[in-house]
């Protein structure tokens, strides 16, 4: 693999019960992997079989992709969230179109968790409020743009921060759910006990799906490359495909025409430097984080200004959570420092918000120039760029 690798590590003793029991599936057919660009709202879909991509539209920017299957034949199709208002649009084909199924369900920000919970064979969309680390399990689906109403259950599982999934571990034709955290994932087990398995790492985006047999296993996306587990303490597979912008899906979904071209891949990082180190390119408005043996950690879109900072060698010279700009009460967090502007050092941010709390600028214009000087960045990659970048970390500004 190329400098973007990954190392996975399962604990096979912790994935006894995860192991496939016989259940009968509509399809069991491998399930297929894919990314959905949120910047475009397309889709791409690969083929387990054939490697053939077959993509479409499907929503707008900003809008969080899943899938599953809403009518009960099998196939896993498409689904939306959006988080400004708990709008859900669902389709029935792995077609280009307008939502055939679409209501409201959950509070702005929450978080989208397809699946079946009470194994009728069908998926619903319940969801998961970051802000409670609770679950709200709902299963049936709502139509005609109405509200859904209350959960049918809800319970509190993993940690503020934590990543959510879903996927039917044991193969018994129910979901449950799960949470991913740096490289851990805590899987519900059937009393309610978080079952631990480490898998992957900080930064990685968990997912689940039925690689093989009836059951899901866990994979993760890390710098558009999939990597599969097997359950058995392994990887089944690593896959490259899609990047880092982009948001990874899984589902079994069925016969696709393919023929289309796949996503583009990330740019590989300027060699530039040795060491860990970030390289910030001002012409592509991209950044890559690099540990010293070479190894590609992440790469992401940023927006910065034209020529800002002097292309050279700089290094992280303070870091804060929060941050301040000199003017109209404008914030942001997690700012790591590594030049000095005119009256102002510049450093790696969140996109800024006004004290009203709206972004100066759109995710989706990320990769053009928005800033004053700084770099900013959305918030999961200021996050982690934060996290990972040390105080004397080099940083190699190019033109």
């Amino acid at each position: 693999m190329p400098a973007g690798r990954l190392t996975i590590s399962l604990l096979a003793a912790a994935m006894l019960w995860l192991l496939p029991t016989a259940v009968a599936h509509a399809d069991d057919s491998p399930a297929g992997i894919g990314v959905v660009d949120p910047a475009t709202g397309t889709w791409y879909l690969r083929d387990p079989g054939s490697g053939a991509t077959t993509s479409f539209y499907f929503g707008n920017p900003a809008d969080e992709p899943f899938m599953g299957d809403w009518d009960c034949d099998g196939v896993g199709t498409p689904g939306l969230y959006r988080k400004a208002d708990g709008y859900v649009y669902l389709r029935n084909s792995n077609t280009q179109g307008i939502a055939d199924v679409s209501f409201f369900f959950g509070d702005p920000g929450d978080q989208p968790i397809p699946g079946d919970f009470d194994g009728d064979g069908c998926d619903t969309v319940s969801i998961y409020r970051p802000a409670e680390s609770r679950f709200y399990v709902i299963n049936r689906l709502g139509s005609a743009d109405a509200g859904l109403g209350a959960a049918d259950t809800s319970y509190r599982f993993g940690d503020p921060g934590d990543q959510p999934f879903s996927g039917d571990f044991d193969g018994d034709g129910v979901d449950t759910v799960g949470v991913f955290r740096a490289g851990t994932a805590f899987l519900r087990t059937p009393s309610g006990a978080p079952q631990r398995v480490t898998f992957g790492g900080a930064g990685d985006v968990a997912l689940a799906g039925a690689w093989s047999g009836s059951a899901d296993l866990l994979a993760v996306h890390r710098a558009g490359v999939f990597a599969l587990g097997d359950g058995l303490g392994g990887t089944s597979a690593t896959v490259e495909y899609g990047r880092e912008s982009q948001r990874p899906i899984a589902g079994r979904f069925g016969p696709l025409p393919g023929g289309d071209a796949p996503p583009p891949v990330a740019p590989p990082y300027p060699d530039v430097g040795s060491g860990k180190r970030i390289i910030y390119s001002n012409t592509e408005q991209r950044v890559w984080l690099i540990e010293a043996d070479g190894t590609l950690v992440k790469t992401h879109a940023v927006s910065g200004r034209a020529g800002v900072p002097a292309p050279g060698t700089y290094a992280v010279f303070s870091k804060s959570v929060k941050a301040y700009a000199a003017y109209g009460g404008i914030t942001m967090t997690h700012m790591v420092r590594f030049a000095h502007g005119r009256r102002l050092p510049y450093g790696f941010h969140s996109i800024p918000v006004y004290p009203d709390g709206r972004p100066l600028q759109l995710e989706s214009e990320l990769g053009t120039y928005q800033s004053a000087g700084c770099v900013r960045q959305q918030m999961d990659d200021a996050i982690f760029l934060y996290d990972w970048a040390d105080v004397g970390t080099t940083v190699h500004a190019l033109p």
